[in-house]
């Protein structure tokens, strides 16, 4: 009984005000896993697919955006996230994990981990999670969230404007508008982009995929897509513009 109780006390407290946690299926490498990160440190509790949650729930799947409208049950309940591999996804019970009503997609973001920088839709479990807290008027909690990762400060750069853009809209109908006008400026600056290089025009760093700030072996970034690591959309049926051709990578500032 004292065992239990120091194990407890052991765990470090979260340093967020929103309650985050995350399905945990033993799939991934940990010390590269940002979610297992995020249980190690605290910031997210790992909780068992049995006890109920009434929160909001990260689903590729879901055919609700996460929106403002979110924020009542996320302050009141908080959000959730699973971390598992995609390719082990039929080992999953997804229909038991939260409440259906309460499932809830990411907009169109781009990633910032040194796995997937500048890739649509590739964020790992640690981005995504701050992501959804931005939406929700909680953007102290999301910084807090990535500040243990290297790239944690420029995924909220690189996707500073679309991601006001979505916490300042009313409802899922306002993100979906705010997601397609940012979606047709990334297609004019492809156009742009192409017609420039027909042209010969440009330097020859131009349109080339810079390295992150963070050094190349940093090992916790895990990016959902990969076949060995995990995150929130592992193993989804993208949409077609979320090609990693459909829109240019943004730039880095040299």
């Amino acid at each position: 009984m004292g065992r239990g109780r120091d194990a407890r006390d052991a765990t470090p407290r979260s340093p967020l005000e929103t309650r985050v946690c995350l399905w945990e299926f033993g799939q991934n490498d940990a010390k590269r896993d940002s979610g297992s990160r995020l249980v190690r440190l605290g910031t997210a509790a790992s909780i068992p697919v049995k006890r109920p949650f009434n929160g909001v729930v990260l689903a590729a799947d879901a055919p609700i955006v996460l929106s403002p409208a979110d924020a009542a049950v996320v302050a009141k309940h908080g959000v959730a996230g699973v971390n598992c591999s995609w390719n082990r996804l039929d080992e999953v019970p997804f229909a038991k994990l939260g409440k259906p009503a309460n499932r809830r997609t990411l907009p169109f973001l781009v990633a910032a981990n040194s796995v997937n920088y500048g890739r649509p839709y590739k964020m790992n479990t640690a981005e995504a999670l701050a992501a959804a807290l931005v939406v929700v008027g909680r953007r102290g909690d999301a910084e807090l969230l990535l500040e243990p990762f290297p790239y944690g400060a420029e995924f909220l750069r690189l996707n500073a404007d679309v991601l006001d853009a979505y916490a300042t809209a009313e409802d899922a109908a306002g993100v979906r508008a705010a997601e397609a006008r940012f979606r047709a400026a990334c297609d004019a600056e492809k156009q742009a982009r192409a017609e420039e290089r027909h042209s010969g025009g440009g330097g020859y760093l131009n349109d080339m995929d810079l390295p992150p700030s963070a050094s190349e072996d940093e090992d916790e970034e895990d990016g959902y897509l990969d076949d060995d690591a995990g995150g929130y959309l592992d193993g989804a049926d993208l949409p077609p513009s979320a090609s990693d051709d459909e829109y240019p990578r943004p730039r880095r500032n040299l």
